[in-house]
């Protein structure tokens, strides 16, 4: 399916200005990393993971990395850090802001280093917190350990998942687009209702009281493939050199409201290349001539292409094994959510970056 221009019938497949909401839980598993097991009172694991969950802390050792020490009033990182503690930002280094943390806690969960200077002292030397995560969820986000050691507390029992964790958020329209249990029977909860105002990630849909999600987000969502380094050769007497890139765009939307195709546009950004780069830019290249939009079915893909050209007033290179290097980005961005990309399941996966790699033979 082909456009050049967007009227008649590609305005009624357009119906609909969306944004669609963000996906925090996939469909069919809990929220993973979810804590089954905690530390108890003295900080420290004593309790083995069973298979499919995640051992977060080992045996013998509180929680890894916690944050211990902060910047202080001076925004200078005045602390080194001690033991197996890690240090974050290089001492004498600026920070870039109060508070950012400058040294957390180590693989072992203990703080071993008191603050100097202004710096301020989270967790006090000699200390593991108590009551983090000492066994998580896995990748089904259910609960597998079957009881704490020690003085460890059992926070999720075996064969459950979360209660009411986020599944889908409120995207940038600030409007709920998605119906909760769209995916299948479950126990998930509509907390705001399909078509009422939201705010920036208001949580939509949560897990309802199995914890396990059956709803997928709904509105736009397409995606464009990454490409491979492009390799550009500036030829001995001449001026410039030029490659053609090649993208594949997919429409991935899901729900009973999704149009049959989707009209898109490609945005690029200068980059580090710096501009006059791209030129070409082609939403549809199985039609002939240059398409500025183009609309891609639902489940379906369409290829696109730009033009990537380099003069060589703007390349230097001293060997033919040592290119000059620059980066632009090229988004998917479908029409009735410009000029911002949508954000469906994934929101990167609207935009891929292009390296090129770049050699002027005129140079040696």
């Amino acid at each position: 399916m082909h456009i050049r221009h967007l009227a008649g019938v590609g305005l009624v497949l357009l119906a609909g200005v969306a944004l669609a909401d963000q996906q925090q839980i996939a469909p069919g598993t809990g929220q993973q990393n979810s804590t089954v097991i905690d530390t108890g009172a003295d900080g420290i694991c004593n309790t083995t993971a069973a298979p499919d969950d995640i051992q977060f802390a080992a045996v013998g050792s509180g929680s890894p990395n916690r944050t211990e020490i902060r910047c202080g009033a001076n925004k200078l990182v005045d602390t080194i850090a001690a033991g197996d503690d890690v240090q974050l930002i290089a001492f004498g280094a600026p920070c870039k802001n109060v508070n950012t943390p400058v040294i957390d806690t180590g693989d072992n969960g203990l703080a071993e280093t008191t603050a100097a200077g202004d710096d301020t002292q989270v967790i006090a030397s000699g200390v593991r917190p108590p009551n983090t995560p000492c066994v998580i969820t896995g990748e089904d986000g259910v609960a597998q350990t079957v009881a704490a050691s020690g003085d460890d507390n059992q926070l999720l029992l075996p064969g459950a998942a979360e209660p009411n964790t986020a599944v889908v958020l409120c995207g940038p329209n600030l409007v709920a687009d998605t119906t909760a249990n769209n995916v299948g029977a479950g126990d998930d909860v509509q907390l705001v209702p399909v078509g009422a105002a939201c705010t920036a990630n208001q949580v939509v849909v949560d897990s309802g009281a199995d914890g396990i999600a059956t709803t997928r987000a709904e509105g736009p969502d397409l995606r464009i493939t990454a490409t491979k380094p492009v390799k550009i050769n500036i030829s001995r007497g001449q001026a410039s050199g030029s490659k053609i890139v090649k993208f594949k765009i997919t429409n991935t939307e899901f729900g009973a409201t999704a149009p049959a195709a989707r009209a898109y546009k490609l945005t690029t950004t200068s980059g580090s290349c710096g501009g006059g780069v791209v030129s070409q830019v082609d939403a549809d290249a199985a039609t002939p001539g240059l398409q500025a939009s183009a609309l891609v079915p639902l489940g379906g893909t369409m290829r696109a292409t730009l033009v990537a050209k380099m003069k060589l007033q703007n390349v230097t290179t001293t060997a033919s094994n040592n290119p000059q290097r620059c980066s632009f980005d090229v988004s998917v961005v479908s029409l009735d959510t410009a000029p911002d990309v949508d954000d469906g399941a994934n929101p990167d996966g609207n935009t891929t970056t292009v390296d090129l790699e770049v050699t002027d033979r005129n140079d040696f």
